[in-house]
């Protein structure tokens, strides 16, 4: 017969053995969880690269600066020009290629400055951005031995215009639909969907009449060829598709029906 000591004895027991069951089964979910995290991580680094950490300090920094609308001066374009350095590099950088040297930015002043560290052709390259609220400029680069000089002023600032390969990436980051009146041009152009489709890739992006920073709907216009004979195709970019909108010989700026 049960006396008083041994109920408690035995209670006392059962929930230690309860409780040492959930530890247990707290410590099993923790380790798959852990596991599935893990896996999750590695997945996500070979599928997108360190894009998939865009919360690492190096990521924000490449993030803030690639957002905005890039500029360079007139003196630092030459120079670039001079050295074989061009608009490449300077998104290259940006992405998968490049290294913030936090070192020798300068973060504490307005504009900060951050400079990248890459390669190009097997030799060190670098490039200094200054950040502003609404635009980033090449303020300086390093690359091989300086033979070039200019007097210019570096006052002149113009657009650091992204390369084809970049326009591509975002043209197909959606899906691709064409509207109604993109269909009328292929019509009257006699035009096939699959020329169409395909016209992006053999294409250069017209970024004197494109609108990257357009918000809601930015918008690139390339120009091609098709069968040898010379479109302009405007694409713009939405939340969820990228839309052609519209096909013509004269140019992005012409509304005028082709003689």
């Amino acid at each position: 017969m049960l006396n008083k000591f041994n109920v408690l004895s035995l209670t006392k027991s059962l929930v230690l053995h309860e409780n040492s069951a959930s530890v247990h089964k707290f410590k099993n979910r923790l380790k798959y969880y852990l596991i599935g995290f893990g896996l999750g991580l590695v997945f996500m680094f070979f599928i997108f690269g360190n894009r998939a950490c865009s919360w690492l300090p190096e990521n924000r920094v490449k993030n803030m600066i690639a957002e905005k609308e890039i500029l360079v001066g007139d003196s630092v374009r030459y120079m670039m020009d001079c050295q074989g350095v061009d608009n490449n590099d300077v998104y290259r950088l940006l992405n998968e290629d490049g290294d913030v040297d936090f070192t020798r930015s300068k973060t504490d002043g307005h504009p900060k400055k951050y400079l990248f560290q890459g390669y190009k052709d097997k030799k060190d390259i670098t490039i200094t951005y200054a950040l502003y609220d609404s635009t980033a400029e090449v303020i300086a680069f390093e690359f091989g031995e300086p033979t070039c000089e200019t007097h210019l002023s570096n006052k002149q600032l113009s657009v650091v215009s992204l390369p084809d390969n970049e326009v591509i990436t975002i043209i197909e980051s959606k899906e691709i639909r064409i509207l109604e009146q993109a269909e009328a041009d292929m019509k009257k152009y006699k035009l096939t969907e699959a020329q169409v489709r395909n016209f992006h890739y053999s294409a250069e992006t017209d970024m004197k009449n494109s609108e990257p920073r357009l918000q809601p709907n930015p918008y690139y216009w390339m120009k091609g060829k098709i069968k040898n004979k010379v479109y302009f195709i405007q694409y713009i970019i939405g939340d969820n598709r990228t839309r052609i909108a519209r096909i013509n010989r004269q140019g992005a700026d012409c509304n005028c029906e082709e003689k």
